[in-house]
């Protein structure tokens, strides 16, 4: 074979040993390697021909005169005549026609070879990144079992466990008399539905966003049950609320990234609840932005996306928007941050208290009653009220667009601020107010910690309305004339 061959079938053979990296590029291996086995059977065998010329002569490519015994050159160089040297193969003329043909194929195959090693390098690459990456998520899980943070090994087995049916059900009892009766984030019978379902099924079987929601229900009622007095101060049960939330969390992209339903809305306003008792503002922040997303996608802030719905269904898309309204402004207004309703996009009714059916016992949900049964009140549209005021202070007084207002502006808007929360407290019932609240509601213990967040909630309201500013000439005047001793501090207007 001549040298253009011989080069390209070296080429060919760098193809071939590529073999281990080229699984998936059969088609280009099986190719070279063909090329190659036919370029060795149809190599051409040249005849030996008798050489006129002495081995001398043929050596130092000298004419040989060819004389008997020696030719002239052998007496010359005092040496043996012989002719047993192997002679030079001659290029036939079709080789040297077929050069350029062959260069062709030599190009041809430097380009796939040169391909091939750049795909080489990208497997190469590619395993190294999953290596890296496998060490990390080693790291990770190193990382969170020492931080007591660790996935619930049950799921990572595919397992949904759940506790015992019976203390199961006795945490959605809580649940439902103590959260849910204030603020309806479940149906009771749907929710009572759903939970004996999920115990019915396999833990392989069950639907993993369910079974997020009810370790969600878990996790609030286990906030809602004092633990024990320790030191004299009441410590509720972390540890498994902590447990019940990592839990569902471990199913998060299933919720989000999943089939939109109103059970993952409920689920991922179910983990706001629970994060927001936190002084670390930012995982409930990122949830509620998430959940947001999933209300508008549901269309739950319109009314026209549940009209075909039956009045029960209806309802409980309006409580869950609301409740997720609720910790929007709540969390914006706590992070500084802006929200992420808008007002102005909003076509749902207030929350309502009045059956929807004859057979509908689910009416009082959100309705609070003193202990003589003498007077009530909507808890749930109270809150929903106050946190239509504290978006309004934000956007009013503390959005890029209120800071950039003259000083007048802002004045006004501090005043209507301050009006809008005199009315809301004026429309709460003398019989729960924060000084005689817990009185009338004795026999609900647990209300008391939510008319807590209410009383808490105006107060702050107020106090950021009211908090001295640079461009609040009045609140500057007066500190500058108490400083100077001309007169005494006043206090603020709320």
């Amino acid at each position: 074979m001549s040298r253009v061959t011989l080069l390209a079938d070296v080429q060919l053979l760098q193809i071939i040993a590529l073999e281990p990296y080229l699984i998936d590029r059969g088609d280009l291996l099986r190719e070279a390697q063909y090329t190659y086995l036919r370029r060795v059977e149809e190599a051409p065998m040249e005849p030996r021909r008798p050489r006129k010329a002495c081995d001398l002569c043929y050596t130092r490519r000298i004419k040989c005169d060819r004389q008997e015994p020696r030719c002239s050159n052998c007496v010359t160089y005092a040496v043996d005549c012989t002719h047993t040297a192997v002679s030079r193969k001659k290029k036939h003329k079709a080789q040297r026609d077929s050069g350029a043909e062959g260069t062709e194929d030599i190009q041809s195959l430097q380009a796939k070879v040169q391909r091939l090693e750049t795909e080489l390098a990208q497997l190469r690459g590619q395993a190294w990144v999953g290596n890296q990456a496998q060490k990390l998520r080693k790291t990770t899980t190193t990382a969170q079992v020492e931080d007591g943070r660790a996935e619930d090994p049950d799921h990572t087995r595919g397992l949904l466990t759940l506790p015992p049916l019976q203390q199961g059900m006795a945490m959605v009892g809580v649940f439902l008399n103590t959260l849910n009766s204030v603020l309806p984030l479940f149906h009771a019978d749907t929710l009572l539905r759903l939970v004996g379902e999920c115990y019915a099924l396999h833990p392989r079987q069950r639907d993993p966003v369910i079974w997020a929601a009810i370790n969600v229900v878990f996790a609030l009622a286990n906030q809602q049950v004092p633990k024990e007095i320790r030191d004299g101060v009441s410590s509720h049960q972390s540890d498994e609320t902590t447990e019940y939330l990592n839990k569902a969390q471990s199913v998060i992209s299933d919720i989000i990234l999943g089939e939109a339903r109103l059970i993952n809305v409920q689920t991922l306003v179910g983990m706001v609840m629970v994060l927001q008792t936190a002084h670390n503002l930012k995982p409930s922040l990122i949830l509620i932005s998430a959940t947001m997303r999933l209300v508008h996608q549901l269309g739950l802030h319109n009314h026209v996306a549940s009209s075909h719905l039956d009045p029960v269904q209806r309802r409980q898309h309006t409580r869950v928007f609301w409740l997720a309204y609720i910790l929007d402004k709540d969390l914006s207004l706590r992070a500084q941050q802006p929200s992420f309703q808008l007002d102005d996009d909003i076509d749902v009714e207030l929350p309502s208290s009045w059956p929807m059916t004859t057979d509908d016992n689910d009416n009082t949900a959100g309705i609070v009653v003193t202990v003589d049964r003498t007077a009530r009140m909507n808890y749930f549209l109270a809150r929903v009220k106050l946190a239509k005021i504290e978006g309004h202070i934000y956007d009013c007084l503390y959005s890029t667009r209120a800071l950039n207002q003259s000083l007048e502006e802002r004045r006004t808007a501090r005043e209507n601020m301050t009006t809008a929360i005199y009315e809301w407290q004026a429309s709460i019932p003398p019989e729960f107010g924060a000084a005689v609240v817990i009185l009338n509601t004795r026999d609900k213990p647990e209300h008391k910690g939510f008319f807590f967040v209410l009383h808490s909630s105006s107060l702050q309201c107020m106090t950021l309305i009211n908090r001295a500013h640079a461009w609040d000439g009045q609140w500057v005047s007066g500190l500058r004339d108490h400083s100077r001793g001309i007169q005494p501090l006043k206090l603020p207007p709320g």
